[in-house]
């Protein structure tokens, strides 16, 4: 394992800690959802993942030496509205896929309706949790309900997943591949960067940088992801099906290089920002 990996992974542990904590509270006498349903939303929530989201959140927080629990909480709801996404992706009326991460699929475990309540009970808890840990601080809540709303809604990742549908009856071009994987996996990476400056108090200036680095780190790992699948024979709707292989590894270059050029324009770049940067170009899962 090198640096920055074990880095990494000890920020996902701390998400992995509030999480865990957070959900003890769902075992109380007071709180009465169903038990089945609190189970199978932990089953996604816990079957392993980088916490790649949150930890990006972490890392911007740290930076400006904001206090862990200013962060956490919008680090972790993040990380809710993607599991949840995960869950209705894997349905059969989805991608329909039957393993996540190595481990059977929620609703190969649970069923395709208690699957589909557990993301949507993952998606309101999400709000939910932001309103409880940021309640005293009223404009900031509204701020971070508002963005993660958009990133997460239709002119956001449920929007790309839209377009990701379609594009399974007409083949996509590289403009309309590019803006499906914006708003499906970049939308979320960006809004992790931009809620956790906000909370951090940056400026108007460190949002903007963070947002573009944000856009640009999010195209370049779903580049990279294509790349990975290339590997193991499936080419579908990705960027190695209309670039090869070549042109595909030139555009994560392309992408990397602006992601650090607007990373670099901040008044002090994040050193471990940057090496996500390399790391995600070089990366083997």
């Amino acid at each position: 394992m090198n640096s920055l990996d074990a880095e990494i992974e000890k920020r996902a542990r701390t998400v992995d800690d509030f999480l865990v904590r957070h959900f003890e509270l769902f075992s109380t006498v007071d709180f009465l959802a169903p038990r089945l349903l609190v189970e199978s939303m932990s089953y996604s929530l816990h079957t392993g993942g980088k916490r790649f989201r949150p930890v990006l959140a972490l890392l911007v927080g740290e930076h400006y030496n904001q206090d862990l629990l200013q962060i956490l909480p919008w680090a972790a709801a993040v990380e809710l509205i993607h599991t949840y996404s995960l869950i209705h992706d894997d349905l059969p009326c989805m991608d329909n896929d039957d393993f996540r991460r190595g481990k059977p699929t929620n609703h190969k475990v649970y069923g395709e309706a208690t699957a589909l309540l557990a993301g949507d009970g993952l998606q309101t808890e999400a709000f939910q949790l932001l309103m409880k840990y940021y309640s005293q601080d009223a404009a900031l809540a509204c701020q971070l309900v508002e963005r993660l709303c958009t990133a997460a809604g239709p002119q956001g990742m449920v929007g790309g997943q839209a377009l990701d549908l379609q594009a399974e009856k007409v083949p996509p071009s590289l403009a309309e591949l590019k803006q499906i994987q914006k708003l499906k996996t970049g939308m979320l990476i960006r809004v992790t960067l931009e809620g956790a400056a906000l909370a951090s108090g940056a400026s108007k200036t460190t949002l903007w940088l963070l947002r573009y680095y944000g856009e640009a780190l999010g195209l370049a790992f779903q580049i990279a992801d294509d790349l990975l699948d290339a590997e193991q024979g499936d080419q579908s709707k990705s960027f190695v099906s209309l670039l090869g292989l070549d042109g595909t590894k030139e555009l994560l270059l392309e992408t990397s290089v602006k992601a650090k050029e607007f990373l670099n324009k901040l008044t002090q770049p994040n050193v471990f920002l940057l090496q996500l940067i390399d790391y995600n170009m070089n990366r083997k899962v």
